[in-house]
C-alpha cells in the first residue's frame, strides 16, 4: 500500500503539470540513483539479492567487503549458520580459500553524523531521548540534532537499526575482531536488547528480502549451525561496477529527504525501534539490462 501511495503521489503531481510521470530518473528530488560502486550483487539460490553498500556508516568495513568480494573470496562460501526469526551469517572464507587473509577490523558501531551534510527524517523518540528517523533509505536511531549545534565538531552520533534486510558484520566477543564473516537480517534484532551499536552495519538490501528469508536455516537445537555440505551458498558477489555496463542494474532509492516522502511519512510517530522496523519498506526501482 505504501508503495502505491508514494507512486500515486508523484503521478498525480505529473498530471497536474500536464504531463506524464516519467519515471524516477526524471525526479530528482524524490529519487537518488546508486552509484555502481556502492553496489554489491549477490547471487544466492539463482536470485540476485542487491546491496547497497554504506561508506558513510561503516568506510573500513565497506573497504573490506569490496576487497573480499573482489578478490572472488565469497563465492561459493556457505550460509553457515542460519535462524529463522532471526539472520543468516555466511562469509567465512576460509571454509573455501584457506589461504584467504584479511586483518580484524575496528568496530564502526557508530558513526559521528554531521546534520548539516546528512539530513535524518524524523519520525519519533525513544524514552530515553534518542531520535528514530529515515536516512536515506534506512532507519536509524541517534542523538538529536540539537546535540550537534551545541558541540565541537558539530556531530550527533548515530547507528543503522537492524532491521529485516540490513547487512552486518559477525564478530567474536572482542568487538574489533571482525574479518571477513557476515550476516543478513532476516528478522528485526533492534532496541537495547538488540545488536544495534553492539555490530558494525555496512549495508542494506534494496532488493531481495524474500531470497535472504528463503536461505536454508538451521536446526534450533544446533543454534541455526548447518551441517557441512547442507548449507545454502553465496554463489557469487560482486560490486556491480565490475560488471559489463550491459549487464548492471540501475537502482533507483526514494529520497526519504525528498518533500513527497517527508510528506507521507508526516504523521507516523513511533517511539520503538522494533515499531519502526514494521513501517513500510522505502520504495526502491531497480532497472535491468533487456528490462
Amino acid at each position: 500500500m505504501f508503495r502505491n501511495l508514494l507512486i500515486g503521489a508523484a503521478f498525480a503531481a505529473s498530471l497536474a503539470a500536464g504531463a506524464a510521470w516519467a519515471g524516477p530518473a526524471d525526479d530528482p528530488a524524490n529519487w537518488r540513483k546508486v552509484a555502481p560502486e556502492n553496489l554489491l550483487q549477490l547471487t544466492i539460490n539463482g536470485q540476485d539479492v542487491l546491496i547497497e553498500l554504506r561508506p558513510d556508516v561503516a568506510p573500513a568495513h565497506v573497504a573490506q567487503i569490496k576487497k573480499i568480494a573482489r578478490a572472488g573470496h565469497f563465492d561459493k562460501v556457505p550460509f553457515h549458520r542460519v535462524i529463522d526469526d532471526f539472520m543468516a551469517q555466511g562469509g567465512d572464507s576460509l571454509l573455501v580459500y584457506p589461504q584467504s587473509d584479511y586483518p580484524a577490523l575496528r568496530g564502526e558501531f557508530t558513526w559521528a553524523r554531521d546534520p548539516s551534510k546528512q539530513k535524518v527524517t524524523w519520525i519519533g523518540a525513544t524514552p530515553d531521548g534518542y531520535k528514530l528517523g529515515y536516512l536515506d533509505g534506512v532507519l536509524v536511531q541517534g542523538q538529536p540534532d540539537e546535540l550537534a549545534m551545541i558541540s565541537a565538531p558539530p556531530v550527533a552520533r548515530t547507528w543503522m537499526l537492524h532491521c529485516a534486510g540490513v547487512t552486518s558484520m559477525a564478530r567474536t566477543n572482542d568487538p574489533n575482531s571482525a574479518t571477513t564473516q557476515f550476516f543478513l537480517m532476516r528478522q528485526p534484532r533492534v532496541g537495547p536488547d538488540g545488536l544495534d551499536a553492539k555490530y558494525t552495519t555496512w549495508g542494506w538490501s534494496v532488493s531481495g528480502v524474500d531470497t535472504i528469508r528463503g536461505i536454508k536455516t538451521g536446526r534450533e537445537e544446533e543454534n541455526g549451525v548447518l551441517p557441512p555440505g547442507t548449507a545454502d551458498v553465496l554463489t557469487k558477489a560482486v560490486v556491480v561496477a565490475d560488471l559489463p555496463l550491459a549487464k548492471q542494474p540501475t537502482v533507483y532509492v526514494r529520497r526519504t529527504d525528498g518533500p513527497e516522502f517527508i510528506a507521507k511519512v508526516a504523521e507516523i510517530k513511533v517511539s520503538d525501534p522494533f515499531d519502526a522496523c514494521y513501517l513500510p519498506r522505502v520504495e526502491t526501482v531497480i532497472e535491468r539490462p533487456g528490462q
